[in-house]
């Protein structure tokens, strides 16, 4: 399953991205993660286990304070590995 979320909050600026990053290495899942325009963050997770890494996305990093996840899509896409995009 593949579905697109977005991600409210201090998210930017504060390692937010690198640490989405780390978590895909820790609980193994594919996708991508990038910042917009309005200081939001776009996260992509293709994984048939969302629930459990919503949660750990939820908590955050140490500077990042995340308000609300809002699930936008579901894609037709495949992920090879885990991307952080500018």
């Amino acid at each position: 399953m593949i579905n697109k979320y977005i991600v409210y909050g201090r998210v930017q600026g504060v390692g937010f991205r690198y640490f989405v990053y780390k978590l895909s290495e820790k609980l193994k899942f594919n996708g991508s993660v990038k910042n917009l325009p309005d200081g939001s963050v776009e996260i992509v997770i293709d994984s048939n286990r969302q629930e459990e890494i919503l949660k750990e996305i939820k908590k955050g990093n140490f500077f990042s304070h995340v308000e609300n996840i809002i699930k936008t899509e579901t894609l037709e896409l495949s992920y090879d590995d885990f991307k952080i995009l500018y």
